[in-house]
């Protein structure tokens, strides 16, 4: 449902009679709010659907479809469960009191009313609903910003873990324990890099990552990222293979590497024991450089291909999904590998398994 592009509140006028709804639309604009007219309930119920309102001001007495009736039907609407309506009444009996604040209704005002206090009343509920709405969505931004930032911080971890696993087996020589020890250590200064890096610099929106583009060769990038996730892999079964050619492209190298390793974490959550996961850096004529991750795994069904990219989409069944998954990995290799002006895109893999690559633009 479309809104007003202004921040001003919006307020559905319900009446019978013309000229009292564009009378108190008047005094309401000339207050500051954005005005919409219904002359009946039924044109009341079309209008919320179409711009929903802030808060209703609804003339109780109409006919076909009165005011108790009009605001229950409105509060059934979806999204419109919680909008502040006001009933304008000439009675004041105790009855029709009773029945208005059954049918939903937060208030009313008995006409004839004082201009001072409708004005009051309105500017009352429009606040607190609009301030609702704001704590809503402050609520919703921070629930995104903490699954964004969790997951981030799943790769690093996971990695981890599955070192200090290997790192606790006696029979481990000198020279794999050494590098199991480098590769806490990595994964564990790009946990701390990261979590520096977001405090230093905050977030809004979608936009938790602050990119600095500068020359970066993909292929050690790639390297360093399949160093990163050897023990992951090897816990699993399988291995990674990195190829392909020195290709620079201009993006922010964490990011980038960020990309690359949800990439291989897929990869890995999904590849048969026994198979390899290859990793294969190009250039392209087109002035792009370019990544592919290949693996054997069971590739994505077609019907799932158009909505790949959306948040929590899985495409494996629950008893392929690693206890560590959450489905957000390539929303945000998606969003970030965007933000950098490239391309991310999936193919089947001749043979079977999947190919996701990402095209990123060169100095």
């Amino acid at each position: 449902m479309p809104k007003m592009t202004s921040s001003k509140a919006v307020v559905l006028v319900v009446d019978d009679e013309p000229s009292g709804a564009e009378a108190l639309s008047v005094l309401l604009q000339d207050a500051g709010y954005e005005t919409v007219l219904a002359g009946s309930g039924a044109e009341a119920l079309q209008r919320a659907a179409q711009i929903p309102p802030d808060l209703v001001l609804l003339d109780v007495r109409m006919p076909d479809m009165d005011g108790f009736e009009t605001c229950e039907r409105l509060h059934r609407m979806p999204g419109l469960a919680d909008i502040p309506v006001i009933f304008l009444t000439g009675s004041s009996e105790r009855k029709a009191i009773e029945r208005g604040f059954a049918s939903g209704a937060r208030d009313y005002v008995t006409k004839p009313f004082l201009l001072e206090e409708l004005l009051a009343r309105v500017r009352t509920h429009a606040d607190l609903k609009l301030s609702r709405d704001r704590l809503g969505q402050m609520l919703k931004d921070r629930e995104e910003i903490t699954r964004v930032v969790a997951h981030d911080l799943k790769n690093p971890l996971t990695c981890i873990l599955f070192a200090a696993e290997f790192l606790k087996r006696p029979s481990q020589k000198p020279e794999r324990q050494a590098e199991l020890t480098a590769e806490i250590v990595e994964n564990t200064r790009s946990a701390l890099d990261f979590i520096q890096r977001f405090l230093a610099h905050g977030a809004e929106g979608e936009r938790l990552r602050q990119f600095s583009a500068r020359r970066t060769d993909l292929l050690e990038l790639a390297r360093n990222a399949a160093r990163g996730q050897r023990t992951a892999a090897e816990a699993r079964g399988v291995r990674i293979e990195v190829d392909g050619i020195p290709a620079e492209a201009m993006v922010d190298p964490e990011v980038t590497r960020n990309v690359l390793v949800n990439l291989l974490a897929n990869a890995i959550q999904y590849s048969p024991a026994g198979s390899a996961i290859e990793v294969v850096v190009s250039r392209m004529p087109t002035g792009f450089a370019q990544c592919r991750v290949m693996d054997r795994g069971p590739g994505v069904p077609e019907n799932a291909r158009d909505r790949l990219f959306t948040r929590f989409l899985s495409v494996a069944k629950a008893s392929e999904r690693s206890e560590y998954s959450s489905g957000l990995g390539l929303a945000i290799a998606k969003h970030d590998v965007t933000q950098m002006g490239g391309y991310l895109w999936y193919e089947a893999r001749e043979g079977g398994g999947s190919v996701f690559g990402f095209d990123l633009p060169t100095p």
